[in-house]
């Protein structure tokens, strides 16, 4: 492509055809001031503060929006576009609130900025400011709007509908008059993500929760990753004098840019929520018992060595919350001092505890999911998500797919149990009971098994084509199917759809979108049975969750909310090494403290397979030590050496016992061709068929606002999660939200709640957060299978 030479205040370059004036500029570090212009964002050329002279053209060109022409001569410095700069900036101030003592964009306001640098100094203007509104609005909880402040850029707006995609902002009257505003001047139907305030380059938009706490030069800031889902988004913790103040996000930085869910952007005061763990405690006499570190350690070396000598069962159960150097620690002191290989690290996935799901897992997780930026694989023909319900799940991915759909030529199918704010975007959609996801890859790639229903049935005929079509392919696929029993099934069929597109000439990726931070590098550090760090094979020695157990070791899980929870009580020792108390510690025979989420250093792995830096934001309390100092000091009470005693070495390890880790875009067997073998066997299921207008299957998983434990330690995010509620398509008219309460009973026990309608449901499903779930009750979830089959019925609580 030939190269188009021009020149920009007195230097000759070359760009790219189609290169905006605005974008060469950038690139050559000349700068041109902007606000309405973000890179992410469509054009909107209203701001004119970009406004640039071009030789032979009578009028000022805007930069943003101008492409470059060959021979093009221009000018961003003229005396002619100094004096238009001047003249627009006197004509924003001429109502802008001179409010910047109070204001909390003070000291990193946009505006503030651009009128040092470009500003007249003095104003010509000597009427009386407009004021639009006495009183700032509160949109939600959590986004406050000061309509005084506002200068029309419409950033807000258009991040809004164009990547978020909740359309709740908008525009108001005409002209001069021209007001942003929500549906009623409130944003209640808004995912209140908060990137409106990020983007707003004044202080029209503000964060409510951060409100007249701080000021930008008082705090002390700490890039990390948020510990919320696996996307791995970048963030700016911001400190002063060790507390909590709010966090950030840079345009330039990370996976997200200044992208961030609500999770991200408003749960991070969860580091100061809960009942904390204080000091290492002992049950004596039925109740938890302060002690020293020394005792509580001799306490558990003592008990594992008892199980040991009559051949109890071990078991080890991890937090996907843990670093990547916690967890390689947690699995030698589980395999070289307890002598267990029985470690699990989700008790959500029941379905990894079948025949031949950790082989296949090895298979689909370790070798085929590709390694490289999700940017990369956004950019195939065809992106399908399947089994992922990104929208709530992994929130920032989703914003990043809408973004990769602006390319008019690519198509997104998306088969999943729960609609979300793509479904509108996607050639193909299909609400798929989890564990089905097996029958639906056999019909789509090999045309073989029994449709579920005529919805699946429909969209693979519709899907079909679109696959067969594309000269690329990206698998993006979530993990509640690991839930249910079919897991080694579909992970079969997930190798075999990979092997079967690839076989036909096709460029195939296949990515996991983990719901926790770090589930994929637990997996990568040897916490599965059977697999030792760098997904190497080895024994698996489990044993069966039933009897009496011998020693239980949970580090930051909660199983007692789980499937697992009626397996505790059994145990004879039973250890919970935890930040905060939960239903597990309740439990605990031993009960040891651990420094929080943002109070360690460490690495997460993201679901792009990225070994990331998670910093400490502040110190941990006094008297915490690491979790792998326990370990240490475990394994030397049980006269047994771990050999590292360093943060270092213990990195030096991983890289010497992990293959590949830390090493990002390599070339491995996901770009391999795959050889074809024969097809998995189809799991038996249920058909929706037979199932009565009764009986239905519940779902459950994160919300928009909830993300396991954590997320339920934030103030913030709990007040915008509300009451509990039922989710679902009740297929008839005469029923209203929250007025109608929906009854769900299963094995006699039951959960009540208030309807809340939506009819992008499948009617057999109905959908409980799982946080409100585990409040009530863990039994639903200790079905034999997921989802379990319940009963429901709706009422009205006043009649």
């Amino acid at each position: 492509m030939a190269m188009v030479t021009f020149t920009l205040d007195g230097r000759e370059m070359q760009v790219e055809p189609g290169t905006t004036i605005l974008q060469a500029a950038r690139a050559a570090a000349i700068e041109i001031p902007t606000f309405c212009y973000q890179e992410r964002l469509s054009i909107s050329a209203s701001c004119r503060m970009c406004l640039v002279e071009i030789e032979g053209r009578g009028k000022l060109e805007p930069s943003c929006a101008t492409a470059v022409g060959e021979g093009m001569v221009v000018h961003s410095h003229s005396d002619r576009v100094v004096e238009t700069r001047e003249d627009m900036l006197e004509i924003l101030l001429a109502n802008h609130p001179l409010d910047c003592p109070v204001c909390d964009k003070g000291g990193e306001c946009e505006l503030q900025d651009t009128v040092f640098e470009y500003g007249r100094g003095s104003s010509r203007l000597r009427d009386p400011k407009r004021v639009f509104r006495d009183r700032d609005i509160e949109l939600n909880q959590v986004i406050v709007f000061n309509a005084n402040r506002c200068i029309q850029c419409q950033r807000c707006v258009r991040i809004c509908e164009e990547i978020v995609g909740d359309v709740a902002l908008g525009t108001g009257e005409r002209g001069l008059d021209s007001e942003i505003t929500g549906t009623g001047n409130s944003l209640k139907d808004c995912s209140h993500c908060g990137n409106c305030i990020e983007v707003c380059p004044v202080g029209a938009l503000m964060s409510i929760p951060y409100r007249y706490k701080a000021r930008p030069w008082d705090l002390q800031r700490t890039e990390t990753i948020c510990g919320m889902c696996g996307t791995g988004c970048s963030l700016t913790v911001e400190t002063r004098d060790g507390a909590f103040k709010r966090v950030k996000s840079r345009f330039d930085t990370g996976i997200n840019g200044e992208l961030l869910c609500a999770k991200g952007r408003f749960g991070f005061d969860a580091i100061d929520g809960g009942t904390r763990i204080l000091e290492p405690m002992i049950r004596k006499d039925g109740h938890l018992t302060p002690v020293k570190w020394q005792e509580a350690i001799g306490f558990i070396a003592a008990s594992a060595r008892e199980v040991q000598v009559r051949g109890g069962a071990i078991r080890g159960q991890i937090s996907p919350r843990q670093t990547n150097e916690t967890a390689f620690m947690f699995q030698r002191l589980m395999r070289r001092v307890f002598k267990s290989g029985d470690i699990t690290s989700s008790s959500r996935f029941d379905g990894l505890q079948e025949d031949g799901a950790i082989e296949a897992l090895t298979l689909a997780a370790g070798k085929l999911a590709a390694r490289r930026p999700l940017a990369t694989l956004l950019q195939a023909d065809c992106l399908f998500l399947l089994g992922s319900n990104v929208t709530e799940e992994n929130p920032v991915t989703g914003y990043l797919i809408r973004a990769a759909m602006k390319d008019h030529g690519k198509r997104l199918v998306i088969a999943s149990s729960r609609p979300g704010s793509l479904d509108g975007l996607a050639t193909a959609k299909l609400r798929l009971r989890p564990g089905l996801e097996a029958q639906l890859l056999a019909l789509l790639t090999e045309g073989a098994g029994e449709a579920a229903d005529d919805s699946m049935a429909e969209f693979a005929t519709a899907a079909a084509p679109i696959l067969a079509e594309a000269d690329s392919i990206s698998l993006l696929v979530g993990t509640e199917f690991l839930r249910s029993l079919a897991a080694a099934a579909v992970l079969q069929w997930l190798a075999h759809a990979v092997a079967h597109f690839r076989a036909e000439g096709k460029a195939v990726q296949l990515q996991f979108l983990f719901d926790r931070p770090n589930q994929l590098g637990l997996w990568d550090m040897g916490c599965l049975p059977g697999v030792l760090p760098g997904w190497l094979q080895c024994e698996r020695g489990t044993a069966p969750l039933s009897g009496r157990q011998g020693l239980f070791y949970v580090l930051g899980a909660d199983p007692a909310s789980g499937s697992y929870g009626r397996f505790l009580r059994d145990t004879d020792c039973l250890v919970v090494h935890s930040t905060h108390m939960n239903k597990t510690a309740e439990l605990a025979d031993v009960l040891l403290p651990a420094p929080s989420y943002g109070e360690e250093n460490g690495t997460f792995t993201s679901n792009e397979g990225r070994v990331q830096q998670v910093q400490a934001v502040r110190p941990a309390l006094s008297d915490r030590l690491a979790p792998w100092q326990v370990f240490k000091l475990i394994a030397e009470a049980m006269g047994k050496d771990l050999q590292l005693s360093e943060a270092d070495q213990i990195l030096a390890a991983i890289s010497a016992e992990a293959s590949g880790f830390g090493v990002f875009e390599q070339e491995n067997s996901a770009d391999a061709p795959a050889q074809v073998s024969q097809a998995p066997i189809l799991p038996p299921f249920t058909a929706c068929s037979d199932f009565t207008a009764s009986r239905h299957f519940l779902i459950t998983g994160d919300s928009l606002f909830q993300s396991g434990k954590m997320s339920s330690r934030s103030k913030c995010l709990s007040a915008l999660s509300g009451e509990p509620f039922v989710e679902m398509n009740p297929g008839c008219d005469h029923v209203a939200n929250g007025r109608t309460f929906v009854r769900i009973t299963s094995n006699g026990e039951s959960y009540s709640a208030p309807l809340k309608i939506n009819k992008a449901y499948d009617q057999r499903l109905v959908f409980v957060p799982e946080s409100f779930l585990a409040q009530q009750s863990a039994s639903f979830l200790s079905d034999a299978d997921y989802p379990p089959e319940v009963t429901v019925e709706l009422y009205n609580p006043g009649k």
